[in-house]
């Protein structure tokens, strides 16, 4: 699947989302439907690319969860990100990526991804967005635990205070979190 692919295949299920239509769409929906008529089908591949150290390839293209994904507890609240969630990935998605900075998106991800058993095909990255080192340890595993499981990458948001976080996650790294 090319990027534009890809991003024609977002639009139209965000599209679909907010038309109300109850059919997902399909390769063959209007929305989905290219202006050349005669281009050949191609595969539904997600393009990849490793991670230098691990080797284990990721999507180039993932899930940002600042806005959409800070809704309450409520099921009318939630049925559109349990729907976008696992389209996400039935087509392939892995990567999605979140902050405390993003309101409740964190728990709501975390509660998503293990009620609808997908949170081991996920790859979780998160931020840290505080001062200090005991705020960045406390932030980090709270997160984890909104996230509810291992978060596979943490990022400094913005660079806050990035030095004192940076050794906080090379020791965190050598003991295998």
């Amino acid at each position: 699947m090319t990027r534009r692919e890809a991003m024609m295949m977002m639009l139209a299920v965000g599209s679909w989302r907010l038309a109300g239509d109850p059919r997902p769409p399909t390769p063959s929906s209007p929305a989905n439907r290219t202006s050349n008529a005669n281009k050949a089908p191609t595969a539904n591949r997600i393009h990849t690319r490793p991670i230098p150290s691990s080797k284990e390839t990721l999507p180039i293209i993932g899930l940002g969860t600042w806005q959409t994904f800070d809704v309450g507890g409520s099921d009318s609240a939630r049925k559109p990100l349990v729907d976008v969630l696992s389209q996400f990935v039935q087509l392939g998605g892995r990567v999605v990526d979140s902050s405390p900075m993003y309101g409740r998106a964190e728990t709501v991800l975390g509660d998503l991804a293990v009620s609808l058993g997908i949170r081991d095909k996920l790859f979780m990255a998160t931020k840290v967005w505080t001062t200090g080192r005991a705020g960045g340890i406390t932030q980090m595993a709270d997160s984890e635990r909104k996230l509810r499981g291992k978060v596979d990458l943490m990022q400094v948001h913005n660079l806050t205070d990035a030095d004192t976080h940076l050794e906080t996650l090379r020791r965190w790294k050598s003991e295998g979190r």
